[in-house]
C-alpha cells in the first residue's frame, strides 16, 4: 500500500509541474523527461533553478529518498505538516480524481510543442551570452507573498480543471485518430491541415494589408532593390560614355554586312558576345529563322542601251551604243573587293528587252500621266528615280501597267545640295539598293505569311505569295541613268517639270515606242532557307514580368550602315550597357521585362522582326507594352520622331532635360510645337504596331539634305564628317564645338549619338520602371480626331460620315481624363504613405497598366484588312497605295484608317463607309475597357 501510494505520488508531480528543461542536460525536449530518474530531479544544484519554473501558488517541497523505494515522494503544493498521514495523501488524490496516462505512453511531441522547443533553444542559446553590467538593487514588493497559503483551494482547482481538459482532449484526439487511419496516415493528414491553416493565415495577413507591398521609399527595398526615378535617370544620362560609342561605331562598320553573308553572321556573333561579357542579362539568344532570299551575281546582271542602227523590212534593228557600269566606286580604300554589288533584294529575275519610258517617281498618278500622254507602257523598260513611296510600289506599279521591267536611280533631294565627299548628298556615281518585296502588303518571309519562318516550319510557293513582284529591277548611278535619259531627247512628250536634281541631262521627254531600247538582264542567286539570325537580350521585370518593354534596331546593311543602321544598333548597345551595369552593380531591376533585340533581314522585308514577332505573338499580345524603333538613328542635326501618339508626353518630357550644344538650347525648345510623324509602315515598328498591337515608336537624328543611304558611301568616313559631325550650320553660321567639350579618341564628339542614347535611354527607363505607364491618351484622342478629319478630305467627293469614329473619339478622349485623374490621386496616396503601396494599391495598379496595355490590343481585328489579312490593327496600318508627291504633304496621316483608305482608293464609297463605322465600334469598345 505504501508502495503504491508513493508511485502515484511520484507520476502526479512529473505531470502536475514540468520539471524545468535545459538544453546543456537533455537535448530532447521538455515533452521527453517523463521516465526522467529521480536523481536528475533532485540535483541540489538545479533545485533553485527548477523552482522557478513551478507556477504561482505552487511550493516546492524537495523529496526525500527512501531506503529501497525507486522513486521520491512528493507533495502537493497545498501546505500540509510533516506528521499528516499517508493515507490522508492519498484519500486527497483519490477526491481529486486523477486520470494518469498509461506508463507505457510515449507520444510524439506535437508540432507546435517542437516549434516551440526550437525557439526556446535559440534564445537559451542567446541567453548564456551574459554581460556584465552594474547591478541596479530595486525594492521588494512582499504583497502578494503568502496568497497561495490563504487561498489553498483555489490552487486545487485549477489543477483539477486542467487535468479534466487534459483527460477530455486525450480522448477527442484518440477517437480523431482512429478516424483519420480509415484515410491514411493521421500524422501526414494532421500536417497538412497545419500546412493549410498557416497558408490561409499568411493570406489574410497580406489581404489585409498589414504587410504593405511592392515598396519603394526610403528603407523599404526588397532584393533586388527599387531606386528612386530620378536617381536612376541622372545615373544613365551621366553614364553615357563616347569612347564605347566610337568604339562599337568602329567596329560594326568594319566591314559591309548583307543579310545573310558571312559579314552579317561575324557581326552577329560580335553583338553577342559584347552583350553575353556583361554578365547582366537573363539571357542572351542566337535567334535563327530561315526565310526565302536572293543574293546578286555582278557577272551576269546587265543593263545596255540599245539604239536603232538599221531596218530589215518591218523589223528595226538595235545595236548597243552603251553598257552600263552597275558597280560603284571603292567607297572605303583598300575594300573594293568586298563592297558587295548593288541589287533590289527579292526581285524578280529576268532577261527582258523594250521601248525606254521615263516616269518621274514611278507613282500611279505618274503612270496616268503617262497614259494622257498616250505612251505606250506594256513590253516598255521603265526608268524612275526613288522618293515619295517605297521602290517596292514603284515596280509593282509598273507591273500593274504592264511594263517588262523597272531600272531605278537616285539623284539629290535639291539642286542646292552638294554631292560627298564635299557635302551631305549622295554622290553622282553612287548607287542606292533597295527591296523589291511588298512590305506594304505583306511583311516578312514572303513563303511564310502569318506564321514563322523557324527551320521546321512548312513553306508556301512563290506563285502564291502576296509580297513578291513579277518583274525583274535593278538599281543604278545617276552617272549611268543620264546617258540613257539623254538618249530619250525628242522621243514622246515633253517634261520639264520631271527633271532631275542631278545635271547632265538637257531636255526631259517621256520616250516612246519608236524611241531608244534596253536590255535588262537580272540575274539573282535564291535561297528559300535562307539561314537569318537576330540576337535577343532579356533583362528579367522584377515585379510584371509578363508585360515587355523592346528596344529594337536593325543591323543588316546594304553595306557599312554607318548610319541605317550601325548608329542604331550602337545606341541600343549603349542603352543596354547601363541599364545592364545598373542591375549588375546595384541590384536593380525593371519593373517589366526588356528586351534588346539585333534585327536581320530588315533590308529584304523587315524579316527578322516580323518573323519574331510572328513566332512569339501570343506572349506579345498578351503582355507586349511598348516598341521603340531605331533604324537611320544619326545622319544629322535635326531630331525627328514619328509613332503612336501614346508615346507624346514621354518624348517631350524625356527631351526637356536635355541640351543641343551647337544651337545651346534645350531639344525641348528646338522641337517647338511639332507634332510627331505617324509610322510609315516600311521600318521594323510594322509588325509591332500593325499586328500585334504593341504601341511603337521610332526616333533619331537626321540630316535635312538626305544621306548616302544604302550606299557603300554611308560609312564611318561619312559618319565623322557629315552624320554626326564635330560642326554644325545654325542659321548662317557655322557653329564649331567648344575644345572643352571630351571627345572620343578618334578626336569625334560624337554629340547625336550621345543625346539619342540618353534620350532613348529615359524613355526606356521610364516604360520599363515607372509604376504607372506614362501613355498618353488624351494625345492619342486628340489625334484621332485628327485623323477622321483628314480621311475625309481625303475622300473627297464620297461623303463620308465620320460621326462614329469622332464620337469613339470623344469617349477616349473622357476616359482619358478619368485615367489620369485616377493616377493622381494613387500618387498622392502613395505619397502620404511614404512612397509605400499597399497590397490594394498595387492590385489597382496593376489593372490599370493591364487595360493601358491591352487598349491597343482590343484595336486589332483579327479578319484584318480587306486584301491584306496580315494588317489587324484598325487604327495602325499602311495605306496600300499611299498618296505620293504633292498628296504626300496635303494627307498627312496616310498610315491610319487603312481599310478606308484602301476603299477610297477604289472608289468603293459603300465600303468605306461600313469600314469607317466598324473602326468606330472597335474604337469605343477599346476606349470604354479603358476604365470598365
Amino acid at each position: 500500500m505504501s508502495d503504491n501510494t508513493d508511485d502515484e505520488k511520484s507520476r502526479l508531480y512529473l505531470y502536475s509541474v514540468p520539471p524545468p528543461y535545459d538544453v546543456a542536460e537533455d537535448e530532447a525536449g521538455p515533452s521527453s523527461t517523463v521516465s526522467s530518474s529521480s536523481s536528475n530531479l533532485d540535483a541540489p544544484s538545479t533545485a533553485a533553478e527548477r523552482q522557478s519554473f513551478l507556477p504561482r501558488g505552487l511550493v516546492r517541497h524537495e523529496p526525500s529518498l527512501a531506503e529501497g523505494d525507486e522513486t521520491a515522494s512528493v507533495s502537493l503544493s497545498t501546505p500540509r505538516s510533516s506528521t499528516e498521514s499517508t493515507a490522508a495523501l492519498r484519500r486527497e488524490i483519490i477526491q481529486l480524481d486523477i486520470i494518469e496516462p498509461p506508463p507505457s505512453t510515449m507520444l510524439r511531441p506535437s508540432i507546435p510543442s517542437r516549434l516551440a522547443t526550437s525557439i526556446q533553444k535559440r534564445f537559451k542559446s542567446i541567453g548564456r551570452f551574459r554581460p556584465k553590467f552594474p547591478k541596479l538593487k530595486f525594492p521588494r514588493i512582499r504583497a502578494f507573498e503568502g496568497l497561495s497559503q490563504r487561498f489553498t483551494f483555489l490552487t486545487a482547482f485549477f489543477y483539477s480543471v486542467s487535468l479534466r481538459y487534459h483527460a477530455m482532449t486525450s480522448s477527442v484526439s484518440e477517437t480523431f485518430n482512429k478516424r483519420l487511419e480509415s484515410f491514411g496516415n493521421p500524422l501526414l493528414i494532421k500536417r497538412l491541415a497545419i500546412v493549410f491553416m498557416l497558408t490561409v493565415g499568411m493570406w489574410a495577413i497580406v489581404a489585409s494589408d498589414l504587410i504593405p507591398l511592392n515598396g519603394s521609399g526610403p528603407g523599404y527595398a526588397l532584393p533586388p532593390e527599387q531606386y528612386d526615378s530620378t536617381i536612376l535617370r541622372q545615373f544613365l544620362l551621366q553614364s553615357v560614355d563616347i569612347n564605347v560609342i566610337s568604339e562599337q561605331l568602329h567596329k560594326l562598320t568594319a566591314m559591309p554586312h548583307l543579310a545573310g553573308t558571312n559579314g552579317d553572321l561575324a557581326v552577329a556573333y560580335k553583338i553577342k558576345n559584347y552583350l553575353t561579357e556583361m554578365a547582366t542579362f537573363d539571357a542572351v539568344d542566337l535567334k535563327k529563322y530561315e526565310v526565302y532570299s536572293t543574293f546578286p551575281q555582278s557577272n551576269e546582271t546587265i543593263l545596255e542601251l540599245l539604239s536603232l542602227s538599221g531596218k530589215r523590212g518591218n523589223k528595226k534593228d538595235y545595236e548597243v551604243s552603251f553598257a552600263a557600269n552597275l558597280t560603284e566606286p571603292e567607297a572605303v580604300a583598300g575594300m573594293a573587293a568586298h563592297e558587295p554589288f548593288a541589287f533590289h533584294a527579292l526581285s524578280a529575275k529576268g532577261d527582258v528587252e523594250g521601248h525606254i519610258v521615263y516616269a518621274n517617281y514611278c507613282t500611279r498618278k505618274d503612270m496616268s500621266k503617262l497614259k494622257e500622254y498616250k505612251v505606250q507602257l506594256n513590253g516598255s523598260i521603265i526608268f524612275c528615280r526613288y522618293g515619295y513611296a517605297h521602290e517596292s510600289l514603284k515596280i509593282k506599279v509598273a507591273e500593274l501597267y504592264g511594263a517588262a521591267g523597272v531600272v531605278l536611280f537616285r539623284d539629290k533631294l535639291s539642286k542646292g545640295l552638294t554631292p560627298y565627299p564635299n557635302g551631305t548628298a549622295i554622290p553622282e556615281d553612287a548607287v542606292q539598293r533597295g527591296s523589291a518585296a511588298l512590305r506594304n502588303w505583306a511583311p516578312g518571309d514572303p513563303l511564310s505569311e502569318g506564321f514563322p519562318s523557324t527551320p521546321l516550319s512548312a513553306r508556301n510557293s512563290k506563285e502564291n505569295s502576296t509580297a513578291l513582284v513579277g518583274i525583274p529591277s535593278i538599281p543604278i548611278s545617276w552617272n549611268n541613268a543620264k546617258q540613257f535619259l539623254s538618249a530619250l531627247k525628242g522621243h514622246g512628250q515633253k517634261v520639264p517639270a520631271w527633271a532631275a536634281n542631278f545635271d547632265g541631262v538637257d531636255e526631259w521627254y517621256t520616250g516612246s515606242v519608236d524611241g531608244p531600247h534596253a536590255h535588262l538582264v537580272n540575274s539573282l542567286v535564291e535561297k528559300e532557307r535562307q539561314p537569318i539570325f537576330d540576337v535577343v537580350a532579356k533583362l528579367e521585370g522584377l515585379e510584371q514580368s509578363d508585360h515587355v518593354v523592346i528596344l529594337g534596331a536593325h543591323r543588316d546593311s546594304f553595306c557599312y550602315g554607318a548610319s541605317d543602321a550601325m548608329s542604331g544598333t550602337t545606341v541600343m548597345l549603349e542603352v543596354a550597357r547601363i541599364l545592364g551595369f545598373i542591375h549588375k552593380e546595384y541590384r536593380w531591376r525593371p519593373r517589366r521585362t526588356i528586351y534588346f533585340i539585333s534585327w536581320d533581314g530588315t533590308e529584304q522585308n523587315l524579316m527578322g522582326s516580323t518573323e519574331w514577332v510572328e513566332d512569339h505573338i501570343e506572349i506579345l499580345r498578351r503582355g507586349g507594352a511598348a516598341y521603340i524603333n531605331l533604324d537611320q538613328a544619326i545622319s544629322g542635326p535635326v531630331l525627328y520622331a514619328k509613332g503612336d501618339p501614346l508615346f507624346e508626353s514621354l518624348f517631350l518630357n524625356s527631351l526637356t532635360f536635355l541640351s543641343d550644344p551647337f544651337h545651346n538650347a534645350t531639344l525641348r525648345k528646338l522641337w517647338g510645337s511639332k507634332s510627331i510623324s505617324m509610322p510609315e509602315g516600311d521600318r521594323d515598328t510594322l509588325p509591332f504596331q500593325s499586328y500585334a498591337g504593341i504601341a511603337s515608336f521610332e526616333l533619331g537624328f537626321a540630316s535635312p539634305g538626305g544621306f548616302p543611304t544604302r550606299t557603300c558611301f554611308d560609312n564611318l568616313e561619312w559618319m565623322q564628317e557629315f552624320g554626326d559631325p564635330s560642326e554644325v550650320q545654325v542659321g548662317p553660321d557655322l557653329i564649331t564645338l567648344d575644345k572643352r567639350v571630351s571627345t572620343a579618341p578618334d578626336g569625334k564628339p560624337y554629340v547625336y549619338h550621345h543625346l539619342l542614347t540618353q534620350i532613348v535611354g529615359m524613355m526606356i527607363l521610364r516604360l520599363s520602371d515607372e509604376m504607372n505607364l506614362p501613355f498618353d491618351f488624351s494625345a492619342l484622342a486628340r489625334d484621332v480626331l485628327y485623323y477622321a478629319n483628314d480621311l475625309k478630305s481625303y475622300a473627297g467627293n464620297l461623303k463620308l460620315d465620320i460621326s462614329s469614329v469622332r464620337d469613339a473619339a470623344g469617349v477616349l478622349a473622357k476616359n482619358a481624363v478619368e485615367m489620369g485623374k485616377w493616377n493622381e490621386e494613387w500618387m498622392k496616396q502613395w505619397m502620404a504613405m511614404g512612397h509605400i503601396e499597399t497590397t490594394a494599391m498595387t492590385q489597382h495598379r496593376f489593372s490599370r497598366n493591364a487595360r493601358m496595355i491591352n487598349f491597343e490590343k482590343h484595336l486589332l481585328d483579327l479578319d484584318g484588312v480587306p486584301g491584306r489579312s496580315w494588317f489587324k490593327n484598325v487604327l495602325f496600318a499602311p495605306q496600300q497605295w499611299p498618296p505620293t508627291d504633292s498628296d504626300a504633304k496635303r494627307f498627312f496621316a496616310t498610315g491610319t484608317l487603312a481599310a478606308v483608305r484602301d476603299a477610297v482608293e477604289k472608289g468603293d464609297h459603300y465600303e468605306a463607309q461600313r469600314q469607317l463605322d466598324k473602326i468606330g465600334e472597335i474604337l469605343l469598345a477599346a476606349s470604354e475597357k479603358l476604365v470598365n
